[in-house]
């Protein structure tokens, strides 16, 4: 049984749901404000590496590459995509831990919290 991303079109909320089968249920609702109108995402996939695949994807100079040291921007992208190939020994904060960095780098004028999705990951699992 299939665990599916879904999407709230009215709340912009984020919900998994345990799906019997591939086809989405007939009572699917957001569980925030239990609207029927929701769109099914592609979930992220995780690729399993040893240590050593790890190392080495660290030692890579094309992880570098075209990385603006002067732009904090481009160097706090370059740090979550570091703390992605860390994996777990990055810590589970490693993002929110960025976001600081360069929230305190503009003096508070960037905006913080995950950017990668807008609303709210109501998660489930």
């Amino acid at each position: 049984m299939p665990i599916y991303e879904y999407q709230c079109q009215q709340c912009q909320g984020y919900f998994q749901k345990l799906v019997r089968g591939f086809s989405d249920p007939v009572d699917l609702a957001c569980p925030r404000c239990h609207a029927t109108s929701v769109q099914r995402r592609v979930s992220q996939v995780a690729q399993v590496r040893s240590d050593a695949q790890r190392a080495e994807a660290l030692g890579d100079d094309r992880m570098l590459a075209g990385v603006d040291e002067n732009d904090p921007r481009a160097v706090a992208k370059w740090a979550k995509q570091l703390g992605q190939t860390m994996g777990d020994e990055a810590g589970g904060d490693w993002n929110e831990m960025v976001d600081q960095m360069i929230d305190e780098e503009f003096d508070g004028d960037a905006p913080s919290g995950p950017k990668s999705r807008t609303g709210d990951d109501l998660g489930w699992g």
